[in-house]
């Protein structure tokens, strides 16, 4: 289906409210709304631009949302059945608006989040153009930790992020950094950046988290958001070679062209981790070559933390991500992926003794509460926050997908299954998950 009749049907109302309220000639103002407001491409939907008449500035409108039906079975131990569910969730629902000065070389992004019940600030940022080859950006976004995690939810070969991207990040953070690139690196791209060191959600980069059992606050939310945490700061570098220049948007090929390939190694290190939360230091090495509708992803992970609160620096948890597509044409894709995360057994025995100490305070109190029952409230929430702490050594994940370009990444039908393996003291445990999403982005 078409959409320029309906665009352009739209942009002549707005240009007719335009003359009434502004004045001026009708034809003047309906040829810039009606122009600006067409998607480019004349096939596709969006994103919508709307210039100003010398070009000057531009404000740029984006929609993505993705409504997905999953099938999961939890494996619960032991003697316990396994836990099967169905769900159909609108999973993402998110708006952009992007205005442009290239005048002056600044430009400003907003992108906000309303899937149901979490409605959140994703991106808040400016870049500008400081020099040819050096741009600076300030607000809140995706620290540069890893290509694979900087480009666009819209874009995963599967229907969501690997199992590394949780426990190493790259998380959004407030800061500023500078680059020739971000989204678009050329032949040789880097960033540097310095930020807060405060995770401002709790989807991405809360490794230590898990692995302590604490539960990660989420400031970004716009209702009853979390604390925001004390500066503690944080550099984060990125450094990239592109030799044929290719487009990285993507893990997919969407080109079919000839060998083409990329190479990066990301690093973050913290000054003043938070004990229990924050790694002292994590590195990322990636690659990507794409062939003829092939393509093939590497990215290693390894995390290092205080131990026991402070007292020595360790290597906290390593992982990794093997991921292969093949484009069959430009609409059909097949797809697997494997990642992995494994803990550290002094750090695995560091968060269970702790998680025993806190449930045994937690007990004591309960015997010298005058209020018992607040007492055993407490009790109980301490219990099902660290029951699991201490127990997860290693964390497998291996997923098959075939997907369906009807449009492009604009709109896409992706399906998915994947198996999650926990190594655990208690025993393994296997969960099973199938997922058929369907996303519209323009």
């Amino acid at each position: 289906m078409r959409f320029t009749s309906i665009v352009l049907a739209v942009g002549f109302c707005l240009g007719m409210t335009s003359a009434v309220l502004g004045g001026g000639p009708v034809s003047d103002r309906l040829t810039l709304s009606a122009a600006a407001l067409t998607p480019k491409g004349a096939a596709s939907v969006g994103p919508f631009v709307v210039q100003g008449p010398d070009s000057t500035s531009s404000l740029r409108l984006q929609f993505a949302g993705q409504l997905r039906m999953q099938f999961e079975s939890k494996d619960q131990g032991s003697g316990r059945e396994r836990l099967d569910q169905v769900t159909m969730q609108a999973r993402r629902i998110r708006t952009t608006a992007a205005v442009g000065l290239p005048r002056y070389g600044l430009s400003f992004k907003l992108q906000l989040s309303f899937a149901p019940d979490a409605a959140e600030m994703m991106d808040a940022f400016f870049d500008y153009d400081v020099l040819c080859c050096a741009k600076l950006r300030f607000g809140q976004f995706k620290v540069p930790f890893t290509r694979y995690r900087v480009q666009s939810f819209q874009r995963l070969t599967f229907a969501d992020w690997a199992i590394v991207t949780k426990y190493f990040g790259a998380e959004r953070q407030m800061g500023f950094a500078v680059h020739n690139g971000y989204e678009k690196p050329p032949v040789w791209g880097y960033v540097a950046g310095v930020f807060t060191g405060v995770n401002a959600r709790a989807s991405h980069g809360v490794g230590m988290d898990v692995l302590y059992g604490e539960v990660a606050p989420n400031p970004s939310l716009l209702v009853d958001p979390g604390p925001r945490g004390d500066f503690h700061p944080e550099i984060v570098v990125h450094g990239s070679y592109n030799p044929q220049n290719m487009s990285v948007a993507s893990d997919s090929d969407e080109k079919d062209k000839g060998l083409r390939w990329f190479a990066a190694l990301s690093a973050a290190w913290d000054l003043d981790p938070i004990p229990y939360q924050d790694f002292t230091a994590r590195v990322a090495p990636e690659l990507l070559i794409k062939y003829r509708g092939m393509s093939f992803d590497a990215v290693g992970y390894a995390g290092w933390a205080d131990i026991d609160g402070g007292c020595v620096t360790k290597k906290a948890m390593l992982g990794g991500l093997v991921q292969s597509s093949y484009r069959i044409n430009k609409r059909f894709e097949l797809a697997a992926r494997y990642a992995i995360v494994d803990f550290d057994d002094s750090f695995v025995e560091s968060a269970y003794f702790r998680a025993q100490d806190l449930i045994a305070a937690a007990e004591a109190a309960v015997d010298a509460a005058s209020e018992k029952e607040l007492a055993e409230a407490n009790l109980s929430e301490i219990i099902a926050q660290y029951k699991n702490t201490g127990k997860v050594s290693r964390e497998q994940e291996a997923t098959v997908g075939v997907n369906i370009y009807i449009d492009g990444h604009s709109l896409k039908w992706q399906n998915d299954a994947g198996w999650l393996i926990h190594t655990r003291t208690d025993g393994s445990r296997t969960d099973f998950v199938a997922r058929s999403q369907f996303q519209l982005a323009f």
